[in-house]
């Protein structure tokens, strides 16, 4: 379509401009031929003549003349007419009788002619008119021809940009034919680690290929969290399978046993009584922890407040001592926090320590001992909990506060593997954070750090 607007623009500009041409040059003519003309005798003479100048055939060999009186009476015409004559017509004669020279377009056959006419007044009395035409043979040859070369190179012209066109457009599409063909085969194969690969430039389909790679190792990335957190889920129903039902094995055998015996074996009462409590223990203890999970998954905010320090290590310390068992516990510094608070969950924030103290008992030899020290610097309370246990290998740090992660994964090990996640947990939700210093069979610290509130409670 542009092409053919083009040409036809080209074609209509290009002939009225030689049209224009020919239309200046018979009205110079005509002018010539007014000022040049004899008449011989009265105009309304039958006999009298009109004698017209000579036309150079040889400068002008397609302009002719003719004189057509107010009757449309043909009264002189140039020798190159021969017996010929321009055709007229009535309206000619009208618009000529107005007094208005005008050009018009007529055809003598096959033959087109541009004739300017020129009305003739003599004495304010409008006597004839003079006619000069030249034939547009000369300009309509090459304008069929401009016509011609137009329109079939423009038609050849579209048959090559198509092609080309074409070829490029597969050119062009083929990086993204593959890259479709990459993307069914990942889908189809659910192969999550495969890639695009792309060598063209740094363009658009580069940057299309970077995102869709991008894309894919996000999609791994999250699909590989998800199966390791499928896979941990079900080592946890597994681990959390087995520790409810060791403590419920161990309540129904003792309750069965009460039963049997009733009141006959008062030492024995006492004794299945005191196992009794201890499974019931560890069972709420694992029920407790995996509500709090159940809290942190749901996003749930816990109540804060200004907290003392000095009473939080208090009731902390208080706590750990029916927990230390035979290990020895020690607080050094616990008095340097005094008047100095924290905004938190009371609660949450001994639950954080105790469960550090509860992991160092644990993992503490009998006869070994546990340290608590508070350190105030920076506008924070470190609170470290250093022990002299088995330690944890430097391979393991970066996993033990994962959820459900368990160092020694044998079922007879202790802990289910929630207590440090609970406490990551925790310490996020006092913009704290926790650090895990450990040498393997040396013992572990484990150091929370709490930032100070800046308002000093009176």
């Amino acid at each position: 379509m542009t092409l053919l607007l083009f040409g036809m623009l080209v074609y209509v500009f290009l002939r009225q401009m030689l049209v224009s041409e020919i239309d200046t040059s018979i009205a110079g003519r005509a002018k010539k031929v007014v000022q040049s003309i004899t008449i011989i005798g009265p105009f309304d003479f039958p006999l009298q003549q009109i004698i017209l100048p000579d036309i150079d055939v040889f400068a002008s060999p397609n302009t002719y003349l003719q004189v057509i009186d107010a009757h449309g009476v043909l009264k002189a015409s140039s020798h190159n007419l021969g017996r010929q004559a321009f055709p007229l017509g009535a309206s000619t004669m009208k618009k000529a009788s107005q007094g208005n020279a005008f050009y018009e377009t007529v055809y003598s056959g096959e033959q087109p002619l541009r004739i300017y006419n020129l009305p003739l007044i003599l004495g304010g009395k409008f006597i004839g008119v003079l006619q000069v035409g030249q034939s547009l043979v000369a300009i309509e040859t090459p304008l069929s021809r401009l016509r011609f070369i137009l329109f079939t190179g423009s038609g050849v012209t579209v048959v090559l940009a198509g092609t080309l066109g074409w070829l490029l457009a597969r050119t062009a599409l083929r990086p993204i034919d593959e890259i479709t063909k990459t993307a069914s085969a990942i889908q189809e194969a659910h192969d999550l680690n495969r890639r695009i690969k792309y060598d063209g430039p740094g363009d658009e389909l580069a940057r299309l290929a970077e995102t869709i790679n991008a894309m894919l190792e996000r999609l791994n990335f999250a699909y590989q969290k998800l199966d390791q957190s499928y896979r941990s889920q079900k080592r946890f129903l597994a681990d959390a399978s087995h520790e409810l039902r060791t403590p419920l094995t161990i309540i129904r055998g003792n309750i069965e046993l009460l039963q049997q015996m009733g009141d006959a074996e008062p030492e024995i009462r006492t004794e299945a009584l005191a196992d009794i409590s201890e499974e019931s223990r560890r069972m709420s203890w694992l029920v407790e922890d995996l509500l709090s999970l159940a809290r942190a998954d749901a996003g749930q905010k816990m109540s804060e407040e200004l907290v003392s320090l000095r009473e939080l290590l208090a009731d902390v310390i208080h706590r750990a001592e029916k927990l230390a068992g035979p290990v020895n516990l020690e607080a050094t510094n616990i008095f340097v926090s005094e008047d100095n608070y924290v905004y938190g969950n009371k609660e949450y924030l001994a639950k954080l320590i105790l469960i550090l103290l509860d992991n160092a008992f644990k993992y503490t030899e009998p006869g070994g001992s546990v340290l608590l020290k508070t350190e105030l610097a920076d506008k924070e309370a470190c609170i470290a909990v250093i022990d002299t246990g088995t330690g944890i290998a430097e391979e393991n740090l970066e996993q033990i506060f994962e959820r459900f992660y368990r160092i020694d994964q044998s079922r007879g090990s202790r802990g289910t593997g929630l207590g440090l996640s609970i406490a990551r947990w925790i310490a996020e939700q006092h913009d704290a954070r926790i650090e895990v210093k450990s040498t393997l069979g040396q013992g572990s610290e484990f150091t929370v750090r709490l930032p100070l509130h800046e308002n000093i409670k009176n």
